[in-house]
């Protein structure tokens, strides 16, 4: 027996006779969502890379694993075939490695430091640091730290973490005490 294989038409062929156009020619821009098999119409190509990207993360996010889970991924298409980006994203363009940053919460109403982005840093140590240096919070003697909002909570907050550093407070090592005795 012999078994010969079915020619596929694939959604990034060179040959345009051998393309699968699975939507519709007139579209400029469209989401073929392939679970459903539907054709949801996109005003423009930054809304479509959007839907899908979301569309994608959120089908992930709900796998299971089970093998009874429908699969089904958004495709973007342009008049109806598979959209392809033309060149390199950027010149040097390499993988993506995760890593794993940190970033300053206040311990009081946790917020988090931001201005115009939100700063990331290699260590817990690191994101405290600038917390402190540059954005002027202060960090208790446990390490909690307290942003710059001005109510009771943080007041009563701060107030301890400048108890804890006034060096009048805090007891000499070098000195010896002994009990009281009456």
């Amino acid at each position: 027996m012999t078994i010969t294989p079915i020619p596929r038409r694939g959604l990034y062929a060179t040959d345009p006779d051998e393309r699968l156009r699975p939507g519709t020619p007139d579209q400029p821009w469209e989401l073929w969502l392939t679970g459903p098999n539907a054709l949801l119409p996109m005003p423009d190509l930054a809304t479509a890379l959007m839907a899908a990207a979301e569309h994608n993360a959120h089908s992930t996010d709900l796998d299971d694993g089970s093998p009874l889970q429908p699969v089904s991924y958004a495709v973007v298409l342009e008049h109806g075939y598979a959209w392809r980006r033309r060149g390199a994203a950027s010149l040097g363009a390499r993988v993506a490695t995760p890593s794993l940053c940190w970033t300053a919460r206040c311990g009081i109403c946790g917020d988090i430091v931001e201005d115009d982005y939100i700063p990331h840093h290699p260590s817990p140590e690191d994101a405290a640091d600038d917390a402190v240096g540059s954005r002027e919070w202060a960090q208790l003697p446990d390490g909690t730290l307290v942003c710059d909002q001005d109510d009771e909570a943080h007041a009563a907050a701060r107030a301890q973490a400048r108890t804890q550093d006034d060096p009048r407070e805090q007891p000499d090592p070098n000195q010896l005490t002994f009990p009281v005795t009456r």
